[in-house]
């Protein structure tokens, strides 16, 4: 279309060109020159000239104005082609960081279960270490006890027994004939034989069950620590009945251990 309109302007000025010569010629009493006659065709040639090139130049602009506005289709194009890859990509990063703040939280629910069972292991470990501490202090204080028992036993032996009498050597008894001629030596008595004493029995009395620590409640009744340690903590008791009454142990412990025990104040 712009270039039938660049035709249709050099189509009108030619006409103009030769209209205004044959005007100039036809004109009565006017002469026109050579000279001025191929000044104004010189006029007209450049006159095309610049023409032609405004026309050239504005086809190189048609040109470039295509050119553009297809990259601005392809740019169009590469534009929304990005913004959907940033849509999805900005979609799978939330995602990702719901699953991480999921996983977060779970890890951080096993890591409170995981303390909260190693306080406990660690508790039972501290009551069986007080437990073992206790049953070694009571194991080598009846060791102890049972040796101190055994010396003082084994002592009380030793003085019980009497030494043997020694010969009355100025009583003379009569000398049995003899064949060689010589005297024959007395015969010393035979020494007594006394028995050792039995020793005595440890553990045959009654634990006291208001006075026994926690450690002779273990081991000489059988209970455990924290039994143990809540028969210390209901103390006093007037009568044995009452570890019952007081919700200490069970009847069946009881009917077990009350052949062992005392309330005695």
């Amino acid at each position: 279309m712009n270039r039938s309109i660049g035709r249709d302007e050099e189509d009108i000025m030619n006409r103009w060109v030769v209209i205004s010569v044959v005007l100039l010629m036809g004109l009565p009493g006017c002469m026109v020159s050579k000279s001025k006659y191929e000044a104004s065709v010189a006029d007209m040639e450049s006159a095309k000239a610049e023409l032609e090139k405004s026309r050239m130049h504005q086809e190189a602009l048609e040109e470039q104005i295509r050119n553009l506005k297809g990259l601005n289709e392809k740019v169009s194009t590469d534009l929304e082609t990005m913004t959907t890859e940033v849509q999805r990509i900005k979609e799978g990063r939330k995602n990702e960081h719901t699953l991480l703040e999921t996983r977060e939280r779970e890890l951080d629910q096993e890591k409170e279960q995981l303390t909260s069972k190693l306080r406990v292991v660690v508790d039972q470990y501290q009551k069986v270490k007080a437990q073992n501490k206790a049953l070694k202090e009571t194991v080598l204080r009846y060791q102890k006890e049972l040796k101190d028992t055994r010396e003082s036993s084994i002592g009380s032996a030793a003085g019980v027994m009497k030494p043997s009498e020694k010969p009355d050597m100025s009583k003379s008894e009569p000398a049995s004939p003899v064949t060689s001629g010589a005297t024959a030596s007395p015969k010393p008595p035979a020494p007594k034989i006394v028995s050792s004493p039995t020793l005595p029995k440890i553990g045959g009395d009654l634990v006291n069950i208001n006075k026994a620590p926690v450690s002779d409640l273990v081991l000489a009744l059988g209970l455990t620590r924290e039994v143990a340690e809540e028969v210390v903590a209901n103390r006093p008791y007037r009568l044995r009945g009452e570890l019952v009454a007081k919700n200490v142990i069970p009847k069946t412990t009881f009917d077990e251990i009350k052949d062992r025990i005392t309330a005695s104040p």
